[in-house]
């Protein structure tokens, strides 16, 4: 097979799964695997993929940015099951930070249904709301952000300052191998770099619909010691490439106790 061909190939193997791992076009097209890295350089080099390693991903797209009302109406069924796939990881008692959004939402509401005891720290307005009446809820507040229903400026990053939590649960508008943890909101981007910070672990939830793209601003790279969770959605292929790197991504299939 010529090089067009297999270029060809793996262009719309990229397209249909958003990335591809070394070893399966290797196996696939029974080359070697310099050749195959020499058709990745050729193709990045034509703005088709972004090499990475152990493979290759799509080069993406800024993930479009819609408000708070529209983004709650999206992909419900995708965030109740990534949350659910989180819940595993939470234990009776335990402390925890919850950023703001609209999957946050749904985490929240898991939660009540899941837990009797817990200590909360936010900044969202809306999982205040859904949490207060159930478990010890620290609402981190400040400036009133009325777009995202949250808190953000000096006073709330300075009351997260105070704080520490065994885990912290951060919902990001896009994730990329190449660009890292992504969001938008510029006014929401130190509350959650805090609650990053004063956590023991942190754990990145997205569906699946928002990896490989890109947002405007960089919460942070993707770490290995972070968990990151997802819905059933994302390429297989792509998770195969997430763990090649050295990351942390669950599914339904492969969560804790589920």
């Amino acid at each position: 097979m010529f090089a067009e061909e297999r270029q060809k190939k793996i262009q719309t193997m990229i397209r249909e799964q958003g990335a591809v791992t070394t070893k399966k076009l290797v196996d696939l097209f029974g080359v070697s695997v310099e050749t195959i890295r020499r058709d990745l350089l050729c193709m990045e080099e034509s703005g088709i993929l972004t090499r990475v390693h152990g493979g290759a991903v799509s080069t993406g797209g800024m993930k479009p940015y819609y408000e708070l009302p529209r983004r709650n109406l999206e992909h419900s069924d995708k965030k109740r099951e990534l949350s659910l796939v989180a819940m595993s990881f939470i234990n009776e008692g335990d402390y925890i930070g919850i950023d703001a959004g609209s999957t946050a939402v749904v985490f929240a509401e898991l939660l009540k249904t899941r837990f009797k005891k817990l200590t909360v720290v936010t900044h969202s307005a809306d999982v205040f709301d859904v949490l207060k009446d159930t478990f010890e809820v620290i609402l981190c507040g400040g400036q009133y952000l009325r777009s995202e229903n949250a808190f953000c400026g000096a006073l709330t990053v300075e009351t997260m300052e105070r704080l520490h939590v065994q885990k912290s649960f951060i919902f990001p508008s896009a994730i990329s191998l190449k660009f890292g943890i992504c969001d938008y909101q510029q006014d929401l981007y130190p509350p959650q770099k805090k609650l990053l910070e004063i956590c023991e672990q942190a754990y990145i939830l997205a569906d699946s619909s928002k990896f490989e793209s890109q947002a405007l601003l960089k919460l942070d790279d993707m770490k290995p010691d972070y968990c990151y969770i997802t819905d059933g959605g994302l390429a297989r292929d792509l998770v195969a490439l997430y763990r090649e790197n050295g990351l942390r991504v669950l599914t339904k299939e492969e969560g804790k106790d589920l």
